[in-house]
């Protein structure tokens, strides 16, 4: 158990809701339309969490010569796992492991998309695996380029509910990659605000992510509030142009707590134990949102 405990902290688990939404809200899509196979959706949830776990094993890997043992202000949500920096496991196991993790995931991808016939479904997780790997590799470091938000969002976004679909359906739809865009908004908004307690530490290390870029935790809040603002946005347009279902607006149910997230990080003196609830009520924020956007498109 102390084993399985372990190796749940080093593949950050908590953060597995990103993977599970995504995921339930292309099943949704697909259920709406008359298609809906139970092993497909058991399948694709542990492919996607498969290459969730092994971004994150891959991301400590590179961050353990980086960011990370410099990092002063780690929280429970943001500066990795630190079982590198504490001495618990190896940093090379690290990169074994992320290898296997998307060892499983991309056989899953194989056995889907031979099972249904449609290489695509393996292409859309071969695009799952490059996002993953590009965000923290050396040479492409798109978590300190400016552009691995972006990649995070699209990984768990528009890829990963239409990937979803796809298993379901068979067949490709525009309304799924849409119907991910806020979901991948989301997403991009819990990464922004875990990079408020490592801004001193990224800069360091010449991490030129989005907080980092605003120079001020203060102008950060500015990135913070236009991503969740455009997750509801969307949700809405999507509804006035007939795309989404009406009651998918049960997702603005919401929104008080997007407001108090947004007053937490704008009082932000400085001291990190100050962000901690913000964080968690950002996570509960995609879960809740994603999870009413399913309930509603269902």
């Amino acid at each position: 158990m102390k084993i399985v405990l372990l190796w749940l902290k080093a593949m950050r688990a908590p953060f597995f809701t990103a993977s599970v939404i995504p995921v339930m809200v292309g099943a949704a899509l697909s259920h709406r339309e008359g298609f809906f196979d139970i092993q497909g959706l058991i399948l694709t949830l542990m492919l996607v969490i498969a290459h969730h776990a092994g971004s994150n094993l891959l991301n400590d890997y590179y961050d353990a010569t980086g960011s990370d043992p410099i990092n002063q202000s780690v929280t429970p949500f943001s500066g990795g796992s630190r079982l590198i920096q504490e001495g618990v496991l190896p940093r090379q196991i690290y990169l074994r492991a992320a290898i296997v993790a998307y060892a499983i995931g991309l056989c899953i991808t194989v056995f889907l998309a031979v099972n249904s016939g449609n290489l695509i479904i393996l292409g859309i997780g071969t695009i799952g695996i490059i996002l993953g790997v590009a965000y923290s590799a050396t040479l492409t470091f798109g978590m300190g380029r400016g552009w691995g938000e972006l990649a995070v969002g699209l990984a768990f976004g528009p890829f990963a509910v239409l990937g979803s679909y796809l298993v379901q359906s068979n067949h490709l739809s525009w309304v799924a990659f849409l119907a991910g865009i806020p979901v991948g908004l989301l997403i991009m908004g819990i990464l922004v605000l875990n990079e408020f307690p490592d801004l001193e530490a990224d800069r360091a290390v010449g991490k030129r992510n989005w907080v980092v870029r605003t120079g001020d935790v203060r102008r950060a809040v500015w990135i913070y509030l236009g991503i969740i603002s455009l997750a509801y946005f969307t949700v809405l347009a999507g509804v006035v142009n007939g795309i989404f279902p009406v009651k998918i607006l049960f997702s603005y149910i919401t929104i008080p707590l997007a407001v108090w997230i947004l007053l937490k990080i704008w009082r932000f003196k400085g001291k990190v134990a100050e962000l901690i609830p913000a964080m968690i009520g950002n996570i509960g924020l995609h879960f809740f949102t994603g999870l009413l956007i399913c309930l509603g498109v269902w």
